[in-house]
C-alpha cells in the first residue's frame, strides 16, 4: 500500500509541475502575441499625406503625427492631442477635430458646425509629396 500511495503522491506532483509549465508557457506564448500585433501598440502612425478622394481632384492633406503638424489648404496647424488618435485645431475661429481611424484613414470634423465630416485615405508612399504651407495657423 505504501508503495501504491508513494507512487499516486510522485504522479500527482509530476501532473502538477506539469500543468504549471504549461500554464507558464501558455502565458508566455499570450503576451508575445499580443505584443507583436499592435494590441498594445503605443505610438502613432507614420507621417503621410493622406486625400479626400470623393471629389476631382482630390484634395489631400499631410500630417506629421510626432510633431503634431497638419498642413490642410495650404496652411499649416499645430495639433492639439485630446487622446492618443485624437486631436483638435482651429481654422478661421471654427474648431476641428482631427481622428485617427486606421494607420491609412484619418477623418476630420467640423465641431462649431456639423455639417462638416471629411475622411481622408493614406496615398501611398511612392506618390507622397510633403507640401510647403503658404501660412501658419496657430
Amino acid at each position: 500500500m505504501k508503495i501504491f500511495l508513494f507512487t499516486f503522491s510522485n504522479i500527482f506532483s509530476i501532473s502538477q509541475s506539469m500543468r504549471l509549465t504549461v500554464a507558464i508557457l501558455f502565458i508566455g506564448l499570450i503576451s508575445v502575441f499580443f505584443s507583436n500585433c499592435g494590441l498594445f501598440y503605443k505610438g502613432v502612425p507614420k507621417a503621410g499625406e493622406f486625400c479626400y478622394v470623393l471629389v476631382k481632384p482630390p484634395e489631400c492633406l499631410y500630417v506629421d503625427f510626432e510633431s503634431k503638424k497638419l498642413i490642410w489648404k495650404d496652411v499649416e496647424y499645430v495639433l492639439e492631442e485630446k487622446l492618443r488618435m485624437d486631436y483638435f485645431f482651429k481654422s478661421n475661429g471654427e474648431l476641428y477635430e482631427l481622428t485617427v481611424s486606421t494607420v491609412n484613414r484619418v477623418e476630420i470634423k467640423n465641431l462649431t458646425n456639423a455639417n462638416f465630416n471629411q475622411f481622408y485615405m493614406r496615398k501611398k508612399d511612392k506618390f507622397v509629396e510633403i507640401p510647403t504651407p503658404g501660412t501658419k495657423h496657430e
